[in-house]
């Protein structure tokens, strides 16, 4: 049995999230902290950003810690939404395609949150396993993918499937963090030139017209 307590507090939670107010705070937040970092973030400077007063802020959240780990739930939400691709496909070679560019089109628009949650992760639990949950889904995603081709014949990965997907996620991903600080106009010219390695490591047989094996 569910503590009536614990489902008050639930339904006051849910009812916060919601509000106009709660996404607002949560927006000036990421700027703030995409400008200052962690360490450097306040509440006042979160307040300042937004607008409000202390005691507004207060009413949505309990601390810093607590806004950023609303935030981080919702940039793993986001992060992950963009790349579930709707709709059918001409070929694997096509979705493959398009999933590698829209993989690299959420970690250029989320990469300074997605820098900031990798760096937290060790301070605290649930940041960690907010951090899992975005770079598990996709290489599970992508394995499934290439299990069907391999399945199907229309692929021969050169590692294991698991191992295969691993590799290349982890490099599309990084590769493009890696330069947004640095070299953002170079992030385009990557993903172009990471197409091939992913080309290569799948072993694409020359059978995979027809619809793609989506996971």
């Amino acid at each position: 049995m569910v503590h009536a307590g614990k489902q008050w507090s639930t339904r006051v939670d849910r009812e916060r999230s919601t509000h106009a107010r709660y996404g607002e705070l949560l927006d000036a937040a990421e700027i703030v902290l995409a400008r200052l970092g962690y360490d450097r973030t306040t509440v006042a400077a979160i307040t300042d950003q937004a607008g409000v007063s202390r005691a507004t802020l207060y009413v949505y959240f309990a601390s810093k810690e607590e806004i950023f780990l609303a935030l981080a739930a919702r940039v793993r939400d986001a992060f992950l939404l963009a790349q579930e691709l709707p709709g059918s496909h001409d070929s694997p070679r096509t979705f493959l395609h398009d999933t590698i560019r829209a993989a690299s089109e959420a970690a250029r628009t989320h990469g300074a949150m997605l820098r900031l949650i990798d760096r937290q992760r060790g301070d605290d639990p649930r940041i960690a396993a907010i951090y899992a949950e975005m770079r598990a889904r996709p290489i599970a995603r992508f394995a499934t993918f290439l299990r069907r081709l391999t399945e199907a014949g229309q692929a021969r990965p050169a590692a294991a499937v698991e191992v295969t997907a691993e590799a290349l996620v982890t490099a599309l991903i990084y590769g493009v963090l890696n330069r947004l600080e640095d070299a953002p106009d170079t992030i385009d010219a990557f993903v172009d030139g990471i197409i091939p390695l992913y080309e290569a490591s799948i072993g694409f047989t020359g059978h995979d017209q027809g619809r793609a094996a989506k996971p």
